[in-house]
């Protein structure tokens, strides 16, 4: 059945395209189950065969303009046929129209397809809206990424005509686009969204309250905005935190390095925030209090007093702490990353101290290697605990004699790590010594006196 259903999706193809001869066959990965193919390949079953049980398809190269050649009851009388499943569907490197995209949607409106995906895609075309049917197509998920001339996303009408689909969406991704903003009448549209990427674009704050507006993504458990152009945290975090569904939270590679007090109270759902490579010297601003993962590596942080009593997970990788005593209460604490600080008197104890620690990661800091930490971080190695990156990424910075060494390649001589008590032991040795020297000394002074006194008597009683 599934595979007469694939031969039906590529009849449809075949049937609503006039494409030119293939330049080569389509390549099939049997591990992933996965098609790569140009719609010209199309032109030839043949070509096709060897796809029949890939789960995704990906279409790559080409220029798409003229949707005329699409017919549409040819189409409908095939999708009566239809019986098949997908879990991605990707468009890659490609030129394609409006009109021609429109055509495109409308010949899979009723496949299942779990993601469609545009990839180093051009759209192109004046039309005031897509000519969608009045049925949503069955696709849950929808992804841009650096994709030009973004008609889709940027005109306030476009989404007028995707009606339908818009609301029942649950995944969108508009990643890399140079996506300046989003009009509240089209976020508005959005009422099922349940995961949002604005990652790698052109947003700053005086844009995030029009595409945040009141009544926007309603059900959003997880948005990622990485990498964009916000700068005050304050106003970002109170847009933001009204969403009392919000679960992940992403604002990493953003420069919040001006940031004040922030004021801004978080929902109680937020348990991921992410603020790493944010330009953080220190943190002053509110912290969800039911967070579990909080990323905060990569910035300019030298002390963190934080009290959460549920967080699990604590990345403080690349900031600029000398010790953990400065972290904070974290009595939950699993997995904590303090790699690349600058911790060289790093106390192992200091690691005991979070009794549920379950994974570590402290590579590529300056260690100074004495004695009591190699034998301490061995014992840890050794021990229930995960310690990633063990053991290349554990060097020696100091003494002199193990920089560059591996800790685990290093060994003490008993000498060396006793090296106060040896030296002590020696001082008692030598001073014994010489107190026993001067009795001695003194004994035989004494006893050559003795013996002078003697022979000066006899000596005097002879005469």
């Amino acid at each position: 059945m599934k595979t007469r259903s694939y031969a039906t999706l590529i009849l449809i193809l075949l049937f609503t395209q006039k494409v030119r001869r293939a330049d080569g066959d389509c390549l099939y990965d049997k591990h992933i189950r996965q098609c790569s193919c140009s719609l010209l390949d199309l032109n030839d079953i043949m070509t096709i065969m060897p796809c029949l049980p890939a789960r995704s398809f990906e279409f790559n190269g080409g220029i798409f303009i003229d949707a005329q050649e699409f017919d549409e009851r040819t189409i409908k009388s095939l999708m009566d046929m239809l019986n098949v499943s997908l879990t991605k569907i990707s468009l890659v490197n490609l030129v394609l129209s409006e009109k021609y995209l429109a055509a495109f949607i409308n010949v899979i409106s009723q496949v299942p397809v779990e993601l469609l995906s545009f990839e180093n895609t051009t759209f192109v075309g004046q039309s005031p809206g897509l000519d969608l049917k009045k049925s949503a197509p069955r696709i849950p998920s929808l992804q841009f990424i650096n994709t030009s001339s973004n008609p889709l996303i940027q005109k306030d009408s476009v989404f007028d005509s995707f009606g339908n689909w818009m609301s029942i969406l649950r995944n969108l991704t508009v990643k890399e686009s140079q996506l300046s903003g989003v009009p509240c009448d089209n976020s508005l549209r959005f009422q099922s969204l349940s995961n949002l990427e604005l990652s790698g674009n052109l947003l700053t704050d005086d844009t995030v309250s029009s595409i945040f507006c009141d009544g926007a993504f309603p059900n959003l458990h997880t948005l990622k905005l990485r990498s964009n152009n916000f700068s005050n945290f304050e106003t970002v975090c109170q847009v933001v935190s009204r969403y009392n569904q919000l679960q992940h939270l992403d604002l990493s590679l953003n420069e919040f390095s001006a940031i004040s007090n922030s004021l801004c109270e978080w929902q109680p759902s937020l348990s991921h925030l992410n603020l790493s490579s944010t330009g953080l010297e220190q943190v002053i601003i509110s912290l969800p209090l039911n967070c579990e993962v909080l990323d905060l590596s990569h910035n300019r942080i030298e002390y963190l007093n934080i009290s959460l009593p549920r967080l699990r997970e604590l990345y403080v990788s690349y900031n600029r702490f000398s010790t953990l005593n400065s972290i904070g209460h974290i009595p939950y604490l699993q997995v904590l990353a303090i790699d690349g600080n600058p911790m060289k008197l790093l106390e192992v104890s200091q690691i005991q101290t979070f009794e549920h620690l379950r994974s570590f990661k402290g590579d590529n800091v300056p260690y100074t290697c004495s004695c009591s930490f190699i034998k301490k971080m061995k014992e840890m190695v050794n021990s229930n605990l995960t310690v990633q990156g063990w053991p290349e990424g554990y060097t020696c910075d100091s003494p002199e004699s193990f920089r560059g060494k591996m800790i685990s390649d290093v060994n003490h001589s008993l000498f060396e790590c006793h090296t106060q008590l040896f030296t002590a032991i020696i001082c008692v040795i030598i001073l014994l010594l010489c107190v026993s020297i001067i009795i001695c000394f003194v004994k035989i002074c004494r006893s050559n006196k003795t013996r002078s006194q003697c022979m000066e008597t006899g000596n005097s009683n002879s005469a």
